[in-house]
């Protein structure tokens, strides 16, 4: 697992605690993708937020809702790897 990953996982279960468990199990290749396209996705939020140029409102608009959608597909990832080997 990369450093990103890591990062992208630990956020992962402080966003959603109740799932924390789930995150922390899981280990297929597409959580672990997930879980890095979720932290490069919260980075870019973070840096879009920050800014003072005309278009970052709908920019930071269209990073919260990229965020959403990957909340979801993570906990899709974590429900399929119960169980996995």
């Amino acid at each position: 697992m990369t450093r990103i990953q890591e990062r992208g996982r630990a956020r992962l279960k402080l966003r959603l605690p109740g799932w924390r468990v789930r995150f922390e199990v899981a280990a297929s290749q597409s959580f672990l993708d997930v879980c890095e396209a979720y932290e490069l996705a919260w980075m870019a939020l973070e840096y879009w937020a920050k800014s003072d140029r005309p278009m970052s409102i709908a920019v930071v608009a269209d990073y919260r809702e990229l965020v959403a959608h990957l909340e979801l597909d993570a906990q899709r990832c974590a429900t399929g790897d119960i169980g996995a080997p």
